[in-house]
């Protein structure tokens, strides 16, 4: 008869130990059966040992706790399957005799649903962290029962199995819960889908298709993106594999997993957002483009479509458009006194110029529409011409452009000088001709605001000279460059401190004066083991000034640019990173990723 035993994962090598009658110790202490080396364990951590009541694994006070599942416990009876973490070593604990092996084809997919993985790292083990034995509405399961055949699913248990998954994914966060039948969608064509679960919400788009199917795509839907919502997700991927589909979502910056759905789910699902956006479901193997949005809370979220063939099928994914994650105005950007001053000096000023530089997806069109509605629209005619419209700005003209109809940057920012704009806000200065005619637009009259890719606001100057734009009208137009990078905040909940080491006190030399201590990620539930939550944006403002404006006109070099800014306020966003360090809002490693080190 097969006996239990601990699979021991450090690193991803693994080893197999079996229970021989004595408790098993574990920590750093070599007196221990399983002595490990990680800073995080304690001399003797815990103990796991099989007893009447099963297996059981007991915290020895410890100073970091003893994970089961990724949640911190004191004791707990560990059924097959089960994972305990220390540090980095992973302990499962595997018992063959309640194993289910030699399923039929018919029920792998019931018991994928059972495996489902909540969520974790994608460098993870990949094991499953807890079965779903509870699902939706309290109601239990005998799964075991299930897969023999002893008992019936009960209708819809496969919805119930996966919201149990999203669910628990969406209280990690700590945010107040929300139904998902408050969840109302608005297709492309402006149609509604009713909120209500049990009513038929749109005509089977198959041959075939019950509305039992076609609900059961909706209610998926509405559970995925509402957990992409609670944990202020940016995007969705739903990516297609072998045997099933991998629903990702991009947290901070970082991308996290969330659920398995079987191919036949994940059909029903990708049906649902193809009708919703107006997309040809019998397409496959072309790219496919998009939009719909959603009403929660009273609030509307839009959602960009993108779809394109892979090896296994097509990927699906989903840009989230949530004006609630993102900053409305000037003061909800955590911009220095200084610079917020000069920001809104600007947003008042009747002509002048600001770009925002800085890569894809470093928040740089959020900063300028926060500047928009600093604007009075009721008092000034403000324009945009974006690649698309992000977010919808009462009283605002909002223009799309279309390459196929040759509404390019350049044409459309000619023919909108001739319907008597104030405030442009133009989405990005790709080439010369675009760049000039907004450099001279600002000369004349106008105020514009634009965005540059640069890495920042010192490489702006010569990322346009370079683009071939004359030096005057650089040194004239332009009044403000504003480089931002988005870097990550510790988690308050399990962030830990040290002593900076003397090569981290060398680098952010007087921005960590009088500081002893510097604070670190460890990673806990509440962060999905990132050691971080929530973003924020490191700002570098350059003023254009006389000085500066002379320098240019010379054919001016990055050191002489660097010379005159020393008279300055002028703040780098390294510097910025390492105050934020020293304020124990970020770490040096996260600084140093997004910053890069001078």
């Amino acid at each position: 008869m097969s006996t239990p035993y601990l699979e021991i994962d450090v690193d991803g090598e693994g080893r197999r130990l079996n229970f021989d009658g004595r408790p098993i110790t574990i920590g750093r202490h070599p007196d221990n059966v399983v002595p490990i080396d990680d800073d995080r364990a304690s001399r003797f951590h815990c103990v796991i040992e099989l007893g009447e009541e099963g297996c059981v694994v007991r915290d020895l006070d410890s100073r970091n706790g003893t994970k089961v599942n990724e949640r911190v416990t004191r004791q707990a009876v560990l059924r097959s399957g089960d994972v305990v973490r220390i540090g980095k070593t992973r302990f499962r604990f595997v018992d063959p005799q309640s194993e289910v092996l030699d399923l039929p084809d018919a029920e792998r997919e019931i018991e994928s649903i059972r495996r489902s993985p909540k969520l974790h790292r994608p460098s993870g083990s990949g094991e499953p962290q807890e079965r779903v034995a509870m699902l939706g509405g309290g109601e239990e399961i005998d799964y075991n029962a299930l897969l023999a055949g002893l008992a019936a699913p009960p209708e819809g248990a496969d919805n119930r199995a996966y919201e149990s998954v999203l669910r628990d994914l969406a209280r990690s966060a700590q945010r107040p819960e929300a139904d998902r039948r408050d969840v109302e969608f608005i297709g492309a064509s402006g149609r509604s889908l009713r909120a209500s679960d049990h009513e038929p919400e749109r005509k089977p788009a198959r041959k075939g298709e019950t509305e039992a199917d076609s609900r059961g795509g909706v209610n998926l839907l509405r559970l995925l993106l509402l957990a992409a919502e609670q944990v202020a997700a940016t995007d969705l991927h739903v990516e297609p594999r072998t045997d099933d589909f991998l629903c990702r979502l991009r947290v901070d910056g970082t991308m996290v997993d969330a659920v398995t759905l079987p191919k036949a789910m994940a059909a029903k699902l990708i049906g649902v957002v193809k009708v919703l956006s107006d997309i040809d479901i019998a397409q496959r193997l072309i790219v496919q483009e998009g939009h719909f949005s959603s009403r929660l809370d009273g609030r509307r979220i839009d959602y960009r479509v993108s779809f394109t063939p892979s090896m296994f099928g097509q990927k699906l994914v989903l840009r989230i458009l949530d004006l609630a994650n993102a900053p409305q105005f000037i003061t909800d950007l955590n911009l220095p006194g200084w610079m917020a001053e000069k920001v809104k000096r600007i947003s008042r000023q009747d002509s002048g110029m600001l770009l925002a530089c800085g890569p894809t997806g470093s928040g740089k069109t959020t900063t300028l529409y926060a500047v928009l509605r600093e604007i009075d629209a009721r008092q000034r005619n403000v324009i945009t011409i974006e690649d698309p419209v992000e977010y919808h700005l009462e009283g605002v003209t909002q223009i799309p452009i279309d390459q196929h109809k040759g509404n390019t940057f350049g044409t459309l920012l000619r023919s909108v000088l001739r319907q008597d704009p104030d405030v442009i806000l133009l989405g990005e200065v790709r080439d010369q001709e675009t760049a000039a005619i907004a450099m001279q637009a600002a000369m004349t009259g106008h105020l514009l605001l634009s965005t540059l890719h640069a890495k920042d606001s010192i490489g702006t100057i010569f990322r346009l000279l370079d683009l071939g734009v004359e030096p005057y009208l650089v040194a004239s137009s332009l009044n403000l460059i504003l480089a931002q990078r988005l870097i990550r905040q510790l988690c308050p909940v399990c962030r830990s401190e040290r002593r900076p080491t003397p090569q981290q006190t060398l680098r952010m030399g007087r921005f960590v004066e009088g500081v002893s201590q510097i604070y670190y990620p460890v990673g806990c539930s509440r962060c999905f083991e990132t050691g971080y939550a929530g973003r924020r944006a490191l700002f570098e403002l350059l003023v254009m000034t006389d000085e500066l404006r002379d320098i240019i006109l010379k054919r001016a070099t990055i050191a002489d640019i660097r010379e005159a800014l020393q008279l300055t306020m002028f703040t780098t966003l390294q510097q910025a990173g390492y105050q934020l360090v020293a304020d124990g809002i970020t770490s040096v490693d996260e600084v140093e990723r997004v910053a890069g080190v001078e």
